[in-house]
Order: structure tokens, then sequence, then C-alpha cells
């Protein structure tokens, strides 16, 4: 098939399951969420992008006031406190491939 320049062309080897686990990942990395917290998350949201726009008062009555206000900081923090010279490194406490949702 070809595509024209102005086609969006999605990465090699897209597999949406893979990427479904690295979205999942993204949130479960946040401090204090539950895999509860998280299944309601995924079934109320569509994206994670709805998840970033929710407002915390919606988020806190689906997953609690705690949970919520961690979440809206963890989205609305700066990427990198102050200005390092290097970048920071990256750690994961949880690989997205052991996450599943039922």
């Amino acid at each position: 098939m070809r595509h024209s320049y102005g086609e969006l062309e999605l990465p090699l080897g897209y597999d949406p399951g893979a990427m479904a686990q690295q979205r999942l990942g993204h949130l479960a990395g946040v401090p204090g969420m539950t895999p509860l917290a998280l299944l309601r998350l995924t079934r109320t949201y569509p994206s994670l992008s709805a998840v970033y726009a929710a407002p915390e008062a919606g988020l806190a009555r689906l997953i609690g006031d705690v949970a919520a206000a961690k979440l809206r900081w963890f989205l609305d923090a700066p990427l990198a406190m102050g200005s390092p010279s290097r970048p920071l490194p990256v750690q994961s406490t949880r690989h997205p491939s052991d996450l599943t949702i039922q």
C-alpha cells in the first residue's frame, strides 16, 4: 500500500495490545494507584488524554479523594523539577506486561 506524504504512519511493528499495556503502565506508575482505581479509570475514560483532562472532582468521585489528588499532582507536575544539566533517569516500579485488566 502506498502512502501520501501527508498521511500519518504508525510506528513499525505497531501492536495495539502492547500499546494498551504501555498506557496502563503509565497510569499504574502513579504512587498509590491501586488495581481497582486503574480498572475504574480504564472503564470510565477512553484514553490517556481523557484522564489528563478530567477534573479532580470527577476523578475523586471515581477513585477517591486521595488517589485523585495524587493522580492530578502527577499529571500536572513539571516533567523536571528544577533544571537538571542532563536527562533524569527513568525508573519504572512495574512492567506494563505485568498488568492485566479483565
